[in-house]
């Protein structure tokens, strides 16, 4: 199931990032996942060293989407903007589950 949930996330970076440039005509949702996992995977040590606090971060994190899309709306966000905000979050969910997971010394707990 988690394995499922990094691919998931992972395809979801890749939409999002041909999203915004098809449909925003913007690479920002690209360079935003680029980026972010390469941070993610030079900061891979320190990313498994604090697993155990992850799954209520990514947690928190979830409610990041609809809190943006209700209230972009509503503030009258850009749709690139939101979308920058969606894949940053996603990208950092993604980073904390992929690197605390693939490394041998944190315990899975799933």
């Amino acid at each position: 199931m988690v394995l499922l949930r990094i691919i998931l996330l992972l395809v979801g970076l890749v939409g999002m990032t041909i999203l915004g440039l098809f449909f925003s005509s913007s690479i920002l949702a690209g360079i935003i996942a680029a980026v972010g996992l390469v941070l993610g995977f030079l900061l891979r040590r320190q990313i498994a060293d604090g697993a155990e606090y992850y799954p209520r971060a990514i947690s928190a994190g979830l409610f990041v989407y609809p809190i943006i899309l209700f209230l972009g709306d509503r503030l009258g966000i850009e749709n690139n903007i939101k979308l920058a905000i969606i894949t940053l979050t996603t990208v950092i969910i993604f980073d904390l589950q992929f690197w605390s997971l693939s490394d041998s010394s944190v315990l899975n707990s799933e």
